[in-house]
């Protein structure tokens, strides 16, 4: 579960659509509802990623300009890059 998170997070950033708003739902939503399953196999990268992405994919709207997009994904990068960190 967890490595598929990290797999679509970082397809994202690699394929970043120009609406974000579905993949921010969706982001949001596994971070909350599978938040066990994934920290059942990352604990502490999960735990990094539960603290900020949520509120960064809460501030994604339906059709954001090209600079909003970019700190979106920004900010998704850097947490991404901090869990990375802890990923055992």
């Amino acid at each position: 579960m967890f490595d598929d998170v990290m797999k679509k997070i970082a397809d994202f950033l690699e394929n970043t659509p120009k609406d974000i708003y579905e993949f921010s739902i969706w982001l949001e939503d596994t971070l909350v509802d599978d938040y066990d399953a994934m920290a059942a196999e990352q604990p502490r990268a999960t735990y990094l990623l539960g603290q900020e992405v949520p509120d960064i994919c809460a501030s994604a709207e339906p059709g954001m300009k090209a600079e909003e997009v970019a700190e979106f994904k920004r900010q998704l990068k850097v947490e991404y890059d901090k869990a990375l960190l802890f990923v055992v």
